[in-house]
Parts: C-alpha cells; structure tokens; sequence
C-alpha cells in the first residue's frame, strides 16, 4: 500500500475514534491506528506507528495551523510557528525530549 494511501486510512481511522474514549489518551489512540494499519493495510508495526503519529499530527495542524517551520528547522532545532500571534518558538532536541518525559511522567503520576 502506497503511503498516501496509508496516511489517508490512518486520519479516517483518527478522525473517526478520536472522540471516543481514545481522546484523552493519545498514546492508546495512536496505538491503536497503528494496529489497525497493521491489519488492514500490511504495515509493519514501526512504519505503522510513524504514519499514525504523522497522521495525528495533521489533524492537530489543521485545527490549530499551527505548524513547524522545515525551512529553518533542522535535526537538532525545531521551529514551531503560531500563525495567530506570528510567534516562532524553537525547541532543540534536548527540549523535546525533557517536554516527552515530563509528559510520561505526569500521565504515569495520574494513572496510579
């Protein structure tokens, strides 16, 4: 299956769940677009996880058009721009990572 074709399954498939209880866990939801890939378009479990979060990821920029800015980002910076206020913020990679693990942290903190 072509990745347009993948990506197209995976929005409808996010598009269709994401209000479910799957909207307030992101992970599960991505999950679980991932499993479903699997299954019915023949993606393997990591090419499956990419398309869905690159998928999720468009839904969330067409809300908000908020998006980043890939002329001036580059591996290690990333340029998010909010073209509401036209602020552009950049994030390093360490950035990203310290933002994820705080997240994790906090999800695990309000399971238990």
């Amino acid at each position: 299956m072509s990745h347009t074709n993948a990506r197209e399954e995976a929005i409808g498939y996010l598009l269709a769940n994401q209000n479910q209880h799957l909207n307030h866990d992101r992970n599960l939801l991505v999950g679980r677009c991932a499993a479903f890939l699997q299954e019915h378009c023949g993606l393997d479990a990591d090419r499956a996880n990419v398309v869905s979060l690159q998928a999720i990821g468009e839904i969330d920029a067409k809300a908000t058009n908020v998006h980043i800015d890939m002329q001036r980002s580059t591996s290690f910076a990333v340029f998010v721009v909010d073209p509401c206020t036209g602020v552009r913020t950049a994030f390093t990679a360490g950035d990203l990572v310290r933002i994820a693990r705080a997240e994790a942290a906090q999800r695990r903190g309000a399971v238990h």
